[in-house]
């Protein structure tokens, strides 16, 4: 990939993904910021990958609230980006890039959640139990982590069907 295609890649990524995360801060676990940033490693590569997740997680907390977390989230997401670049290597059919992006972004909440909830002393198994546990949303049932995974891995293939079936040979 061309330098100037991939720093563009890279901005545009990055600010969809700081503008829909500020957006989106009120319903919980739905952000554009993993699917777009395994877009990012998907077209661009593991480094761009990598850029986009870690940019976006880091300038995003800036508005929304830095913390101690800040480095945890923006290095787990720029990990995000790293194995969407791995995932295009595979050259997998739909149903296995679900499934894959799926458990990439499981991956991406199991490791935040265990990392963040050490210095509380929470033991790791409770730290991923709460993760599964749906919280108590406006009086509904909502399954956190549960939702994170879906929603990201769905909107993944589906951005991805959508760019397969109009620039064809080209991604």
């Amino acid at each position: 990939m061309k330098l100037s295609l991939a720093i563009s890649l890279t901005g545009v990524l990055t600010a969809l993904n700081i503008v829909g995360r500020i957006s989106l801060v009120i319903l919980p676990n739905i952000s554009p910021v993993a699917p777009l940033t395994l877009l990012a490693g998907y077209l661009g590569g593991s480094y761009v990958g990598f850029l986009v997740g870690f940019m976006s997680m880091f300038i995003s907390d800036i508005y929304i609230g830095p913390g101690p977390w800040t480095l945890i989230t923006s290095l787990g997401m720029g990990l995000v980006g790293v194995l969407g670049g791995l995932i295009r290597r595979l050259q997998l059919d739909y149903t296995l890039t679900l499934v894959i992006s799926f458990i990439i972004v499981l991956f991406y909440d199991v490791f935040t959640s265990i990392i963040l909830m050490y210095p509380f002393g929470v033991p790791p198994y409770i730290a991923v139990i709460n993760l599964f546990i749906p919280a108590i949303q406006y009086g509904i049932p909502y399954p956190m982590g549960l939702m994170h995974e879906y929603t990201s891995s769905v909107l993944f293939v589906g951005v991805l069907r959508t760019l397969r079936r109009y620039l064809g040979e080209l991604i």
